[in-house]
């Protein structure tokens, strides 16, 4: 939703009740976008949020409430979550936000092993945030005493057949050990990030609080020199996504990965803290583990014996030379993981996400430090300026695809069958290409189908990021393609191993395959407007019927896709097969005659 400055002194008075209307207006799109679409309902994904320790989901410094905020106001009509917040320990009610609009439930003394808490199917994902280093928790419902330094095996093997299933995990400390009790036990979250020093000399060590190879992204805002509360003004860290590239015709493009990709671009920005953990790459890719009598690969091989889908360190953040944070030490230049992400999916398990820092989540790292002067614009933190508000809204865009992208894969399915459904009303693409009723598949062109498919990805763009767009068409396409024909279309598969030398230079790819990608989305929506011709349809609208819509159109196009570009194969290979005088037009240079 786009702010709208009601304070504007020169509208006059009929004017001004219209830009208030006009406010009404975007927050009801936002809670309530039925009104205005006829939309499906939207997929409800149940989400999990833990931590432990002195963090909680109250509006303190180290509270979470600003975060789950996102998450319960995420725009769109494709998908809500169902949100239960719970703590580790015996908090307060406002610490577990009891009661609150939006939170399904809140649990206290929460426990992995107790089934009226966590069992593997109950909910869809999980974000654990921890600070602990050591727990205190008794005696578990099976009996035996906790550990004091991790979670119980009961409660790894839970976490452990809740992934295996395609579970989704978040998992974050910040520096030094923090984060060990809640985290660094857990099967693959425990490889993708470090849960400890990476040296015992404080002067080399990245992951302490003081020493000169920290990891402080702080960076100078507004008020003069290196102070440690710069995490709470509105100047973010930069990040350097990953960039993932292929050739599609004679022009290359490079995409981030989702998680990184939002409605204005890439996204290039976190908030920044005097000293965060850190992301890697695992070291030991085999290992398994047996908690409690189950056993769990650490990363399994991929599904329909493709290549085993591994941890990926998505972006990186730089620390600064001289940086002193208020006292510290000055920093030495150098750059480390912020960001780690593993695709389960791909291998049959659910997908994970880990972050250097839950200070890109806290409140004092995102509407300011309560503890400032008044008056002090760090008080308010993003919110302060219109550039920090544009920032924050690059940071809620990168925590809301989290949230989808960890989803299981029928909850993903299902924000596609929204997402089709959606367009397929929305009024451009209605006025555009659809406004005949009896429009059929079996009559419309591959232009037609390649119109229609353009101006809808191009209105997914807008609201959801290109790389939504191009991921809606891919999935659309999978089912259709053989995975070497999907290779120049999707940069985020893992390409095939090259041998160390080639023969021969890469060819030049002279075929561009892009618009086979809006030729699927526009088979997809012909298809359900011939099968729902109004919107009144819609509770007939089944996911079967949809889905047996969808795959119709998206055959159709491809059938007609791979036609025209077998027809032009032969008819440069007919030219090309011509002696070479008669390709070859021969120029005679000389003086022109008058």
């Amino acid at each position: 939703m786009h702010d709208i400055d009601l304070n504007t002194g020169h509208l006059t008075p009929d004017n001004r009740q219209l830009l208030e209307l006009l406010h009404h207006r975007d927050h009801l799109h936002l809670i309530d976008p039925e009104r205005y679409l006829p939309i499906l309902r939207p997929c409800r994904v149940k989400v999990l949020l833990v931590t432990d320790g002195g963090l909680d989901f109250s509006m303190g410094g180290f509270g979470l409430r600003t975060f789950v905020e996102t998450l319960r106001t995420t725009p769109g009509f494709h998908v809500r979550f169902d949100i239960t917040v719970a703590h580790i320990n015996n908090v307060s009610d406002d610490a577990v936000m009891a009661g609150m609009p939006g939170i399904v439930r809140s649990i206290k003394q929460f426990k992995f092993d107790d089934p009226s808490h966590f069992t593997p199917s109950m909910y869809d994902q999980a974000w654990l945030f921890g600070i602990a280093t050591s727990y205190a928790r008794g005696i578990s419902p099976g009996g035996t005493p906790y550990p004091s330094n991790r979670l119980g095996d009961a409660e790894l093997r839970a976490l452990s057949e809740f992934m295996n299933g395609g579970g989704g995990l978040f998992a974050t400390g910040d520096h030094g050990a923090l984060g060990v009790c809640l985290n660094g036990s857990i099967p693959r979250a425990r490889s993708m990030r470090l849960w400890g020093d990476t040296s015992p000399d404080n002067a080399l060590n990245e992951v302490s609080m003081t020493g000169p190879r920290r990891n402080d992204t702080n960076r100078i805002g507004p008020s003069a020199g290196s102070q440690f509360n710069d995490q709470s003004d509105v100047v973010p860290q930069p990040i350097s996504p990953k960039m993932y590239q292929r050739w599609t015709g004679l022009w290359r493009y490079s995409y981030p990965h989702p998680l990184l990709c939002g409605p204005r671009g890439v996204i290039r920005v976190l908030p920044d803290h005097p000293h965060e953990g850190q992301c890697v790459l695992p070291t030991n890719n085999n290992q398994s583990s047996t908690f409690a009598g189950y056993t769990i690969v650490e990363y399994p091989p991929g599904v329909g014996g493709s290549a085993r889908p591994l941890p990926e360190v998505i972006a990186t953040s730089s620390v600064l030379a001289g940086t002193t944070s208020g006292g510290k030490q000055p920093t030495q230049a150098h750059t480390f993981g912020a960001i780690g992400a593993y695709d389960g999916h791909r291998a049959g398990a659910g997908r994970v996400v880990t972050e250097a820092t839950w200070h890109h989540y806290v409140n004092i790292n995102l509407v300011g430090d309560a503890g400032a002067p008044a008056g002090d614009p760090k008080r308010l933190g993003f919110l302060a300026t219109p550039a920090g508000q544009a920032h924050f809204e690059e940071i809620k865009s990168y925590n809301r695809n989290v949230a989808m992208w960890l989803s299981r894969p029928a909850l993903i399915t299902c924000m596609q069958r929204r997402i089709c459904w959606g367009l397929l009303w929305h009024d451009r693409v209605m006025e555009a290409v659809m406004t005949n009723p009896e429009i059929y598949l079996r009559d419309v062109t591959l232009h037609t189908l390649y119109d229609i498919g353009h101006h809808a990805r191009d209105v997914l763009g807008i609201y959801a990021g290109r790389c939504q767009s191009r991921r809606l068409a891919l999935d659309l396409l999978t089912p259709f393609l053989a995975r070497q024909f999907l290779f120049p279309l999707d940069p985020w598969i893992p390409l095939p191993e090259r041998p160390p030398r080639r023969p021969e230079p890469d060819p030049v790819p002279w075929f561009n395959l892009e618009p086979l990608l809006d030729s699927a989305v526009g088979g997809a929506l012909v298809a359900l407007r011939e099968a729902f011709p109004d919107p009144d349809m819609r509770d007939k609208a089944s996911d079967l019927a949809i889905d047996k819509a969808i795959l119709r159109g998206v055959k159709t196009a491809v059938e007609h896709s791979l036609r025209s570009i077998s027809a032009t194969n032969k008819e440069f290979n007919s030219l090309l097969a011509k002696p070479k005088a008669v390709v070859v037009r021969r120029v005679k240079r000389g003086k022109k005659k008058r």
